[in-house]
């Protein structure tokens, strides 16, 4: 009998209140799987030069001055 197949046996067999309390133990696992990660918050100076200007390099001593975008 194979793991999964145990664990449904074993939800088979339980309460109401058992398997609220399995679910709450259980979830945590399913969350953390790599396929159901959110994507990891980019920091906040990605997209910083996206001011859609094309002189932004030639700028750069004065946008540095004004504290870069903040």
């Amino acid at each position: 009998m194979t793991a999964k197949e145990q664990l449904q046996q074993l939800v088979a067999e339980m309460g109401e209140e058992q398997a609220s309390r399995a679910l709450g133990l259980l979830r945590p696992l399913v969350q953390d799987k790599p396929d159901n990660r959110q994507a990891p918050r980019l920091p906040e100076f990605v997209g910083s030069g996206d001011s859609g200007r094309s002189d932004l390099s030639e700028r750069v001593d004065e946008l540095l001055a004004e504290g870069f975008g903040r």
